[in-house]
């Protein structure tokens, strides 16, 4: 089954442009409704409107110096003026969650981090067949989320939850959510380079 709308392989990207030459089952004119109502949230919604316009300034520091995704992350947070963060993490990034958080601490928040094995559940609890003998704790994106949940964070911050995990966390939170890192454990936790070589 082929894509229905063409911007996958669309070449010349007349929306970036401000053009008026769209291809065929392009989105920009096919779905003309739901542009015009997604504008009119850009405007009427106030935080919607405060995310998108922090977005835009963001990439660049005043300077003109390109921020990292980890300073993004907090500048949004500053200028949001969020004070309860969350950090869902996953086990084998113990290390890189730390770090975020001791960055984290350098200002007035409150910082709820959570490891993807909080609770101590072995899988077979949840009734997933065990690959070895012995406990095998499984990841719980769902308690992660909840955990935010009641603590109020405003923004959740993921740090290398597995596919699947990630996908289950965000369904469950109910406080903003952004990826500081995207696990790859073939490519350095950089998913870009995989889709050069994808075998499936």
């Amino acid at each position: 089954m082929k894509s229905i709308y063409t911007c996958g392989i669309c070449p010349k990207k007349p929306c970036a442009k401000g053009e008026s030459n769209f291809p065929k089952n392009c989105p920009t004119v096919e779905r003309r409704d739901i542009v015009e109502q997604s504008v009119a949230i850009y405007k009427q919604d106030e935080m919607v409107h405060k995310i998108m316009n922090f977005a835009n300034t963001l990439p660049k520091k005043k300077n003109g110096e390109l921020r990292s995704r980890a300073e993004e992350i907090i500048e949004f947070i500053k200028q949001m003026g969020f004070k309860t963060i969350g950090v869902a993490f996953c086990y084998s990034m113990s290390k890189e969650a730390k770090q975020f958080v001791k960055l984290l601490e350098r200002y007035d928040l409150k910082i709820v981090p959570v490891c993807c094995k909080v609770g101590s559940i072995d899988i077979e609890d949840i009734d997933i067949q065990k690959d070895k003998e012995g406990f095998v704790a499984t990841c719980n994106p769902i308690t992660q989320a909840e955990i935010m949940n009641q603590e109020n964070t405003e923004l959740n911050v993921v740090i290398g939850l597995c596919v699947g995990h990630d996908i289950l966390f965000n369904k469950y939170s109910k406080g903003l959510v952004t990826t500081l890192v995207a696990k790859d454990r073939k490519y350095s936790h950089c998913p870009v380079k995989g889709l050069e070589v994808v075998n499936v």
